[in-house]
C-alpha cells in the first residue's frame, strides 16, 4: 500500500476511530521540572518498559513467540527470566499474533504450568491472555483492513492489557515493508490502540530478521540496528530493541539474546538461553561462550567452514585435560583447541560432570567463575581459592 492510499485509509477511519486533530504535546521548562512523574515501570531488567514500544527481532521460527510468553508468564509469577527482574506487580498481557495455533499454545501452557499452584494458574488466567486463531479469519490482522482495525479496538478494550505483544509486525503492518512511512503509520496505530483505556499501555513487536551467517553476525555489535528485515523506522521507534540469533546450527539451538538498543538504561551484554523441552521454559545457559560464537558465525560467514571436525571420545577428553582444573570457558575451550565442535564440547562436559569423571564447583563470592575438572584437581583448586581469599581478607 503507497502512502497517498494510507491517507486515504486514514481518512476513512478517522470518523469512527480517531480523535480530532490537536496540537502536539508541548511544556513549559519550569512546569516540567515542577510535575510529579510517576516512575517508569520495568518489567523485564532495565530494558522492557510499561509505557514505551520495543522490539524483539528473530529469524522465522527461531522461537520469539515462546520467549515472549515464558517472559510474561514470569513477569506474573514474579520471577526472574533470563536472571533478570520480571517488575514488582502483575502486569496484564495480551498476546496478539496470527502464527500460533491453539494446539502450540495449549502445549505450551500445560508444559509451562507443570510445577504451578492452583492459584498461580488462576493469576496468570487474570493476566495473560493469547490469540488462538479458531475461526477462519482470526489470523487476518493487518490494519489495512478498517474491520480489522475496529476488532483490534474491541479485542484490546476487552481486556485492558498493560502491555500488548504484536507477532509479526510483517502481518500488522500495510503496504511497503521498506517504507518508514508505512511502518511510524502502523506503530501508531498500535500505540492509539493500545492507550485507548490505558494511557500507560507499552507495546511489545516481534519482527523478523535477516538470515544468513553474514546477517547472523550483525546481531551483536556495530551493526546491531541492521539485524532486522524491512524498514529501520522500528528500530528507530523502539525505545528498547532485543536482537535474537540462532546460538549454532541445530535444529533447536540455543537462543543468543543482544541487546542492540535501550535509550533508558545501559544496554546488557549479549548471553544466551535455553529451552527445556520438559517445560518449555528458558533458562540462561551460563555456558554459553559468546566469543566462540562470534568466532564460528564469522568463519561461516567468510565461507570457510572448512571439513567436518574429528568426534572427541571421552578419553581423549579426560587426556586433555589431565590433573588439572580451568573455568568453563577455559575447559571447553581447550576441548576445542583438540578439535570438538562447540556442541560437541559442550555434550562432553556435560556427560563427564554426569558420570562423576568430573567435578564443577563455584566459589561463593561475587562475581566467582564456575571451575571444571577430576577430583583432585579440584580439591586443590578449592584450597588455592580459599588462600586467596584468606589473603585478600588479611589485606
Amino acid at each position: 500500500m503507497t502512502l497517498p492510499a494510507l491517507e486515504a485509509l486514514e481518512a476513512q477511519l478517522e470518523q469512527t476511530t480517531r480523535p480530532d486533530p490537536r496540537p502536539y504535546s508541548t511544556r513549559a521548562w519550569g512546569e516540567l521540572v515542577a510535575m510529579d512523574l510517576p516512575p517508569v515501570e520495568y518489567f523485564w531488567g532495565s530494558t522492557f518498559a510499561a509505557g514505551q514500544m520495543q522490539a524483539i527481532y528473530g529469524q522465522g521460527g527461531l522461537g520469539k513467540s515462546r520467549v515472549s510468553l515464558n517472559l510474561a508468564r514470569n513477569q506474573v509469577l514474579g520471577l526472574p527470566f533470563a536472571g533478570m527482574d520480571t517488575g514488582t506487580r502483575p502486569l496484564r498481557h495480551l498476546l496478539m499474533g496470527s502464527e500460533n495455533s491453539i494446539h502450540r499454545l495449549q502445549y505450551d501452557t500445560r508444559r509451562q504450568s507443570q510445577d504451578l499452584t492452583p492459584g498461580e494458574i488462576e493469576e496468570l488466567s487474570k493476566h495473560v491472555r493469547m490469540a488462538t486463531l479458531e475461526a477462519p479469519d482470526d489470523a487476518f490482522i493487518s490494519l489495512a483492513d478498517p474491520a480489522n482495525v475496529q476488532r483490534w479496538i474491541d479485542t484490546v478494550e476487552a481486556f485492558g492489557p498493560d502491555v500488548l505483544w504484536v507477532d509479526p509486525f510483517g502481518d500488522v503492518r500495510p503496504g511497503d515493508a521498506n517504507s518508514d512511512a508505512d511502518t511510524r503509520w502502523t506503530i501508531t496505530e498500535l500505540l492509539r490502540i493500545a492507550r485507548k483505556h490505558n494511557a500507560g499501555a507499552g507495546l511489545v513487536i516481534l519482527s523478523h530478521a535477516r538470515t544468513g551467517a553474514k546477517n547472523i553476525l550483525q546481531a551483536v555489535g556495530y551493526d546491531g540496528a541492521n539485524f532486522g528485515k524491512d524498514s529501520k523506522a522500528l528500530y528507530s521507534c523502539a525505545r528498547a530493541v532485543i536482537n535474537m540469533a540462532p546460538g549454532d546450527e541445530t535444529e533447536n539451538p540455543p537462543l543468543l539474546l543482544a541487546n542492540s538498543k535501550n535509550n533508558n538504561g545501559p544496554r546488557f551484554d549479549p548471553f544466551a538461553v535455553r529451552l527445556d523441552p520438559e517445560t518449555m521454559l528458558y533458562d540462561r545457559d551460563e555456558s554459553f561462550d559468546v566469543e566462540s560464537w562470534l568466532a564460528d558465525v564469522q568463519t561461516a560467514a567468510a565461507g570457510k567452514r572448512g571439513g567436518k571436525r574429528r568426534t572427541l571420545s571421552e578419553e581423549t577428553a579426560l587426556d586433555v585435560l589431565g590433573d588439572d582444573t580451568g573455568t568453563a570457558t577455559e575447559v571447553r575451550q581447550r576441548l576445542r583447541e583438540a578439535g570438538a565442535t562447540r556442541d560437541a564440547a559442550d555434550d562432553l562436559c556435560k556427560r563427564l560432570l554426569t558420570s562423576g569423571l568430573w567435578e564443577q564447583w563455584r566459589p561463593n563470592f561475587k562475581n566467582a567463575p564456575t571451575y571444571i575438572g577430576p577430583a583432585s584437581a579440584m580439591k586443590r583448586r578449592r584450597a588455592m581459592v580459599q588462600e586467596q581469599q584468606q589473603g585478600r581478607l588479611k589485606v
